[in-house]
């Protein structure tokens, strides 16, 4: 326990950008973005083969496309000014 409270004291006082800056993670919303852009990845990469064994080859092609966009938007480069 005392090794928690002494990782918990060293971080307490630092805020996002700061973090960000001195090699640790940044919190908010670009992490929980990128989250559910791995879970659409997930699901659309699996509901692929099941809509297109069910005859429904429209669905099949329109989780592709959502698969072809989830990994684009995980592999693009983080900040605003990137394309």
């Amino acid at each position: 326990m005392p090794l928690r409270r002494r990782w918990r004291s060293r971080r307490a006082g630092r805020d996002a950008a700061a973090e960000a800056a001195a090699g640790g993670r940044a919190r908010g919303p670009g992490n929980w973005a990128a989250a559910s852009y791995w879970l659409l990845y997930v699901v659309a990469l699996a509901a692929v083969p099941l809509h297109w064994r069910s005859g429904n080859h429209a669905l099949a092609v329109l989780c592709g496309v959502a698969v072809l966009f989830s990994v684009r938007m995980i592999t693009r480069p983080a900040g605003r000014g990137a394309p």
